[in-house]
């Protein structure tokens, strides 16, 4: 009976053990350096293989290796916590491997071999953060003549006061993508009445009410679009 008992227990903790394995990958990474550059990693691991997307915006804001929205650009196989990747960038290098190494809720990332054959644009090393879930959240999308534009407030209801606001912008012209985290805006009165979100120098401020996006540098306006929610 005893021998039962510890047998069950083993069996038990090689589970346990085995669910922490595959689920120590998975999910949201990102990471931001000098305010000059943002990398996201959004992944998914089953057994020891791991796919997902890499997106690396960089030059503040005026490159942009990002693959159109859910499509994969990276995949590779894990050994304990750490991962060989595989990735392709969206300006035409293919084949580049990088290292990916897990200790707690960090990421670091460390580029083996650049895509070959293509453009490309990827750090040499960078550490990146596990994006916790909020367990509430609302997502409203939008779109302008230039753009189609997801925003997700993380801390509630959508109009939520929030520091921890996500937009995903795709242009229309070539499904190229950038993801951004911020936070709300507020009147003089508390109320919520938009979104500010900065990548570098760059600013991309979304009113609710009227809808409009904007974008500027420093002193200039580098979009300027009215929209339409679609959902809301």
């Amino acid at each position: 009976m005893n021998i039962k008992l510890v047998m069950l227990l083993m069996v038990a903790g090689f589970n346990s053990g085995h669910v922490i394995a595959k689920d120590l990958f998975s999910g949201q990474w990102s990471g931001e350096q000098k305010n000059e550059s943002t990398l996201t990693l959004r992944l998914t691991q089953v057994g020891q293989n791991v796919n997902g997307s890499y997106c690396y915006v960089t030059q503040n804001g005026n490159r942009i290796d990002c693959p159109p929205d859910d499509e994969n650009n990276l995949k590779g196989v894990i050994a304990e916590n750490r991962a060989n990747v595989e990735f392709n960038s969206s300006f035409g290098g293919e084949k580049g491997h990088a290292k990916l190494e897990v200790v707690g809720d960090k990421m670091i990332w460390a580029l083996i071999t650049p895509p070959q054959k293509g453009e490309y644009y990827a750090p040499q090393n960078y550490k990146l953060t596990k994006v916790l879930k909020s367990p509430v959240s609302e997502k409203r999308i939008f779109e302008t003549d230039k753009f189609n534009i997801t925003l997700v407030n993380k801390c509630g209801s959508f109009e939520s006061d929030c520091n921890d606001m996500f937009y995903l912008g795709i242009r229309k012209s070539d499904n190229s993508t950038i993801s951004l985290n911020g936070k709300t805006l507020n009147d003089a009165t508390g109320k919520v009445i938009g979104s500010l979100f900065k990548n570098g120098e760059i600013t991309y401020a979304v009113t609710y009410n009227p809808l409009k996006l904007v974008v500027s540098k420093g002193g200039d306006i580098l979009v300027d679009q009215s929209g339409q929610w679609i959902n809301k």
